[in-house]
């Protein structure tokens, strides 16, 4: 039976979703969850269409831009492909990599004069419409949104949980404007710090008044997959705001599940100036079998 990964999928007729297909693909090969589209239809772009910092580019040495080009179209010359490139010669920042995405079919004479030219950027590639449909294929959330008829969607809440128990601190993304905490290579699961007036209540127990700072408030963290809620993981911002603590089980029975000293874990990665572990011996909160 046909699926993704051994059938093309159909290009897009439209450039607009084109482009929006390349910048959700770029997400997760550049494991960069802010690839955004360059301006807007009718701006002057200088070549780029999409733009980011891939997760391979960034180092000590500061910030490293990719940009890409979306070209829909039935056949790529390498003439054009050396416009796009002058053009995008004028974005700023530099860019250090530079990516023509299309909807044309591979062609190994131009994939080798890419190779063999010079060119102003370290990298220079194509990512052509067979490629474009193969990194689609390991990304259902990406599947059905951009192709709902090929696939019909099974994610469980048990897997979405499953995903986050295993996950690292670090496969996520933290935006601290919003609260919001995107796990990297499945940009549907979020784990959302909800800002609102339950946030504001405070929270009085014992295990509480041991930091230096007596004082907690309640902190609302819920698990989404795309627009579903999964879960409520009830929290306790700590010593002024300082660390994240899930609910331990009572004011008596001070343990939390290794599910929510997991999802501890992540959220003072990225938020919090604490040490989680050392946090949890302030408390004396311990994880339960």
């Amino acid at each position: 039976m046909p699926s993704p990964t051994t059938t093309h999928l159909p290009p897009p007729k439209s450039w607009d979703e084109f482009e929006d297909i390349c910048a959700d693909v770029l997400k997760c090969i550049w494991e960069d969850p802010y690839v955004v589209r360059n301006g807007r239809s009718g701006q002057r772009q200088q070549g780029v269409d999409c733009f980011g910092m891939p997760k391979h580019l960034r180092g000590p040495s500061g910030k490293k831009y990719a940009g890409a080009q979306c070209k829909q179209t039935d056949a790529l010359t390498l003439d054009v492909l050396q416009q796009e490139v002058e053009k995008a010669r004028e974005f700023t920042p530099s860019l250090t990599e530079y990516l023509i995405m299309t909807t044309a079919v591979r062609n190994a004479r131009l994939q080798e004069s890419v190779r063999i030219q010079d060119w102003p950027f370290d990298r220079v590639h194509i990512m052509y419409w067979c490629d474009i449909s193969l990194e689609l294929s390991g990304h259902d959330n990406l599947l059905q949104k951009h192709f709902p008829g090929w696939m019909k969607r099974t994610t469980t809440e048990e897997q979405v949980l499953n995903k986050i128990h295993t996950s690292q601190p670090e496969d996520y993304g933290y935006d601290a404007d919003t609260s919001v905490l995107l796990h990297r290579s499945d940009t549907a699961l979020r784990i959302v710090l909800e800002l609102g007036e339950e946030s504001l209540g405070e929270f009085h127990e014992p295990w509480v008044a041991g930091f230096p700072d007596p004082h907690g408030t309640r902190q609302p963290v819920y698990i989404y997959y795309g627009e579903t809620r999964i879960l409520k993981v009830p929290c306790v911002c700590v010593d002024g705001g300082r660390c994240v603590i899930p609910f331990p089980r009572s004011a008596i029975d001070l343990t939390i599940t290794p599910f929510h000293y997991h999802v501890g874990r992540i959220l003072n990665y990225h938020v919090s100036k604490w040490d989680f572990d050392f946090a949890l011996k302030t408390a004396s909160i311990t994880v339960r079998e």
